[in-house]
């Protein structure tokens, strides 16, 4: 428990710390995330126990680590670089078709991609066009980790019903409903925060409204990972962040809720 909050304490100041570096220098973000993609893409494929050359895995992680460059507009066009890798990785099929089996070839294909493009909406909703993108990327913090730590003490506290007991047998119905719930208290107070800072209004009922959806598509995300843990036997994907696993441990729930946030804001004329 006490490294748990001690590394989440650390994560806290890094990010901060990113996130004013960013602000005077904007490529700050693409690196940190192209670190983090890489990273993701060698614990799914070669952590997993997936992937068992080298080879691919290295392969992912350049094209994890590129991509995000690509998505920024500076580097190789997405689509470009993204057949080139297939293409590479469909040789290595071809090839190395002994050692290299169908499950390896359809991990190596789908999740580098996955994962890369998951990142990739981080900086977008950093950015976004509104001039409101450090307002909705502390929200997205808010909509799965703060969920994620009110969920995991609620948990504890006071969790007896199993919400998915053959995926992730430690997580409750109780701990989700309180991740919900501190969530929403998480909008409330980032709400007020920025409106007294900034002057900035958001429409508060609106994201009140919606702030239960993302939370529990953050809980998705946390189930997804935590499935495909439990299908290859690992009880986390790295040990990188002392007492919270790997980055996809830590980084699972927001992987799939900054892409829906993300696509909102984008398509659906959502005005926050």
């Amino acid at each position: 428990m006490k490294t748990r909050i001690i590394s989440g304490a650390v994560a806290i100041v890094i990010l901060v710390a990113a996130l004013i570096v960013n602000s005077y220098y904007p490529i700050t973000i693409v690196i940190a995330l192209s670190i983090l993609s890489a990273l993701a893409s060698y614990e799914m494929l070669h952590n997993t126990g997936c992937v068992k050359r080298m080879t691919p895995v290295v392969a992912a992680m350049i094209y994890s680590a590129a991509v995000q460059f690509s998505y920024k507009g500076l580097f190789l066009d997405v689509e470009l670089i993204t057949v080139f890798y297939a293409l590479f990785v469909v040789l290595l099929a071809l090839f190395r078709h002994k050692t290299f089996g169908a499950e390896q070839i359809i991990m190596s294909l789908s999740m580098p991609v996955i994962l890369s493009y998951g990142f990739s909406t981080f900086e977008k909703i950093l950015n976004f066009s509104d001039g409101h993108g450090l307002f909705y990327f502390i929200l997205l913090v808010n909509f799965s980790s703060i969920s994620d730590c009110f969920a995991y003490f609620v948990g504890i506290a006071i969790g007896k019903h199993k919400l998915a007991p053959v995926i992730s047998p430690k997580k409750t119905i109780e701990g989700s409903i309180g991740g919900v719930v501190g969530s929403l208290i998480g909008t409330l107070v980032i709400c007020l925060i920025f409106n007294k800072i900034t002057g900035y209004t958001a429409n508060l009922w609106l994201l009140l409204g919606v702030t239960p959806f993302f939370s529990v598509v953050g809980m998705m995300g946390d189930l997804f990972m935590s499935a495909i843990k439990r299908d290859f036997s690992i009880k986390d994907y790295g040990k990188l962040i002392p007492g919270h696993g790997g980055v996809l441990d830590r980084l699972d729930s927001l992987l799939l809720v900054a892409p829906v946030m993300s696509l909102l804001l984008t398509y659906a004329e959502v005005v926050l």
